[in-house]
């Protein structure tokens, strides 16, 4: 018999989606200041790619139904519940960060952390500025 935790951890998984985020072309920016050696350049990048994260990480966590289970530098990954979960949402974030920043944002959507990486990183190599979901159409659950 599994741990009662177990199962509860197991039955959290079962009732949400996942999505990364992941800013496009951040890094290659802040590599390139660096290796112009514009320190100050570099600096201000970050400084304001933090902000505008730190704006739509705001704007995931006032849903509710949402937990952040981690934010780095330039990307967030949470889960939201199978039940809220809005396409149309993520749609938003992505338009409000690339209107305030300049910068575009990639998203993987999927039924476990795994599957929004991949989803996350097929985003990414088919050309960036996309929401890429999972196989299965999550928004009929």
């Amino acid at each position: 018999m599994i741990p009662l935790t177990m199962q509860n951890y197991l039955k959290t998984m079962e009732d949400n989606i996942y999505i990364r985020l992941d800013v496009d072309n951040a890094g290659d920016k802040i590599e390139l200041s660096l290796l112009k050696s514009n320190y100050k350049k570099a600096q201000d990048f970050h400084d304001h790619i933090q902000n505008n994260i730190n704006f739509i990480l705001e704007k995931i966590k006032f849903n509710h139904s949402t937990t952040i289970l981690m934010k780095g530098c330039d990307d967030i990954l949470f889960s939201i519940e199978k039940k809220n979960y809005d396409l149309n949402f993520l749609r938003k974030l992505k338009d409000e960060f690339k209107s305030k920043s300049g910068f575009s944002l990639s998203m993987g959507v999927g039924f476990s952390v795994n599957e929004a990486m991949l989803n996350l990183r097929i985003a990414k190599i088919s050309g960036k500025d996309k929401i890429v979901e999972t196989a299965i159409n999550i928004d009929k659950l």
